[in-house]
């Protein structure tokens, strides 16, 4: 599956917003990047950034900043901007697989394709429609690359209330999309719903605003666990009923892109920082070599969410980091899955 797939994926046309659930743990954290302008629409300085977001825009009147993901919303109109930021060398991924038949197959039906004028950056933008049961909406999908980053913007309205949100509205909205300068590591972790109060010797690798953040242990910026440990926490809205952990559970973990082989050791119930967790130990090969690793993954229940936790390690270096490992996982103090 291509990662523009999986982008689509993550996008539910009957809410307007996006379900943050397994896609921190793709190879590439999700960013989307933005830049401005035409004549006579505002400037760079006018645009609005989501919290923690490096990309920003001149949202629609009657938009304002979504709560639930980063973007942007009218909820009278059912109407929504989401934002992915991703990093600079995404864009060139993104696009082999932002074709029509890509969109197809995400039930999205194109029935317009061009470049935007956006400056600094290289773009394509993809108008058309998406049926969820009942409901049909009407969908811009703009794919934005520049030096500071990549985005994917999604606008969408249901075809009922099409009136509101014109399609020159919207191409002056996707216009005056912005890039800003990357904030600190400590700006961006305060973006999160939860709290790391023990590091165990990591370090912060990189944040997904309010989402996620990917901790490592080592000199390199790379994502490869065969290179040096992983450790992925995120937060996600939605929790299973109790009967349904199990599956959950391990349906997650089967279900992360970047391993193949991979063979469940053990899945059990396991009390978290006193609140109800499930812990799944896995073996497994990396996707794009053959390094033998281990996958330690820890979910923490809440009534209206959940915490994923999930380490990555080489297997003949798994049993000196799990200690640490669990001090990672015991020092998280959340909000976000309560």
């Amino acid at each position: 599956m291509s990662r523009f797939s999986r982008l689509c994926a993550t996008q539910d046309p009957a809410r307007g917003s996006a379900r943050r659930s397994q896609e921190p743990f793709m190879r590439l954290p999700l960013a989307f990047a933005l830049l401005l302008i035409s004549g006579s629409l505002a400037f760079a300085a006018d645009a609005v950034f989501p919290r923690g977001s490096l990309v920003g825009l001149v949202p629609p009147e009657g938009m304002t900043e979504a709560n639930a993901f980063p973007g942007f919303e009218d909820p009278n109109k059912n109407a929504s901007i989401l934002i992915v930021e991703m990093p600079p060398e995404a864009y060139d991924q993104v696009l082999t697989g932002f074709t029509d038949a890509a969109l197809a197959g995400k039930g999205i039906m194109v029935e317009s394709r061009a470049p935007l004028t956006i400056p600094d950056a290289k773009s394509v933008l993809v108008t058309g429609t998406q049926a969820a049961g009942a409901l049909r909406v009407r969908k811009w999908i703009l794919l934005a690359g520049s030096p500071r980053g990549t985005a994917l913007v999604t606008v969408q309205v249901p075809e009922s209330n099409a009136a509101a949100l014109p399609d020159a509205v919207v191409h002056e909205t996707l216009q005056t999309l912005a890039f800003r300068a990357p904030p600190s590591v400590e700006e961006q972790m305060k973006t999160l719903p939860f709290r790391l109060t023990n590091l165990s010797g990591f370090r912060v690798l990189r944040v997904i605003p309010n989402t996620a953040v990917f901790l490592t242990d080592g000199p390199k910026n790379e994502f490869e666990a065969a290179a040096q440990p992983l450790f992925v926490i995120s937060v996600a809205a939605g929790a299973p009923r109790d009967e349904d952990r199990l599956n959950f559970a391990v349906r997650a973990l089967t279900t992360t892109p970047g391993f193949r082989d991979l063979k469940i050791e053990r899945a059990e119930p396991l009390r978290i920082n006193n609140m109800a967790g499930f812990e799944v130990m896995a073996t497994a090969k990396e996707a794009q070599g053959n390094a033998d690793v281990k996958v330690a993954q820890w979910m923490r229940f809440g009534t209206n969410g959940y915490l994923r936790m999930m380490a990555v390690v080489k297997a003949d270096a798994f049993a000196d980091y799990y200690s640490r490992l669990r001090a990672i996982r015991d020092g998280v103090e959340s909000g976000g899955d309560r």
